[in-house]
């Protein structure tokens, strides 16, 4: 599990709190010119960057490699998060290493984490939704999971005769009970962001007690 972000306020306090802590007439900085690290894990680096000069640390920023869809700015990132710190809050140094993650890239609509057809125990019927995916790319903290769109899904038999249509709100998805058998899925988006165009369809096999999910992808540059 994540370590939830720290506030900036915890931060302000924090500091404030790691600073009183000090013997009287020392002030933020330690005999010697050192300072007394705050905690700065979990907080983004800009945040990290005003604590540690508040308590008159000097600060060296390294870099976590890259992995899957994250990666490394060419060079730090105030919205990088602080993974860990050296000395450790409440430590006494001449100045405070930082390690920050590396931030995600992902296209501006994500797209569904998966697309299906997937098939699992449940009531006969086919649970679909529909998705934009691709746009320009963004970088972010953490990677942004995929919203459904707004449009029109319909079922159809291999012979291309229509068995339902459905109006589906963006962040929903339809459910159509159907009996077992095979059919073909199709979709058109709604609204400006779908430019009405029509999704690529997609054949699918229901089982008895069994349920289908599919997402249906219009992929755009």
């Amino acid at each position: 599990m994540q370590r939830p972000h720290k506030t900036a306020v915890l931060v302000a306090l924090l500091t404030a709190l790691t600073a009183a802590a000090l013997p009287a007439g020392g002030g933020a900085q330690a005999a010697g010119g050192a300072c007394v690290a705050p905690d700065v894990v979990g907080v983004s680096l800009a945040m990290a960057r005003r604590a540690l000069g508040d308590s008159g640390c000097a600060v060296t920023v390294r870099q976590l490699p890259a992995h899957g869809s994250y990666v490394t700015p060419a060079s730090p990132d105030g919205r990088q998060l602080v993974a860990r710190q050296r000395p450790a809050a409440g430590g006494r140094s001449q100045g405070v290493t930082v390690w920050v993650k590396p931030l995600c890239a992902q296209p501006a609509n994500p797209g569904p984490p998966r697309r299906g057809p997937l098939s699992e125990k449940g009531p006969t019927e086919l649970i679909a939704g529909l998705y934009l995916q691709g746009g320009p790319l963004q970088t972010s903290q953490s990677c942004r999971r995929g919203s459904s769109a707004a449009g029109t899904v319909t079922v159809s038999t291999a012979a291309g005769k229509l068995i339902a249509r459905r109006s589906v709100r963006a962040g929903r998805f339809v459910i159509f009970p159907l009996a077992p058998g095979s059919y073909v899925v199709a979709g058109t988006l709604a609204g400006k962001a779908g430019r009405s165009a029509q999704l690529p369809s997609a054949q699918v096999t229901l089982g008895a007690r069994r349920t289908t999910r599919l997402n249906l992808v219009a992929s755009i540059p």
